[in-house]
């Protein structure tokens, strides 16, 4: 029973599995940023690339995606 104590207590000091956590959480929060960024820039670049495509479509020359 001693040794279960012990354990826990030696487990409830150690920092070290919280700081994983904490950089994991960040680190998730920095990836779903990071894609929230690219699918508004891919989103945006596809709407100007629409509108040059329509606007070169009267010229001779073809616009294929």
């Amino acid at each position: 029973m001693k040794s279960i104590v012990s354990l826990f207590r030696a487990l409830h000091a150690d920092e070290n599995g919280a700081a994983f956590i904490e950089y994991t959480a960040l680190l998730g929060v920095i990836l779903a940023v990071g894609l929230a960024v690219l699918a508004a820039v891919g989103g945006w670049a596809t709407g100007v690339w629409n509108a040059l495509c329509s606007n070169l479509s009267t010229s001779t020359v073809g616009c294929t995606p």
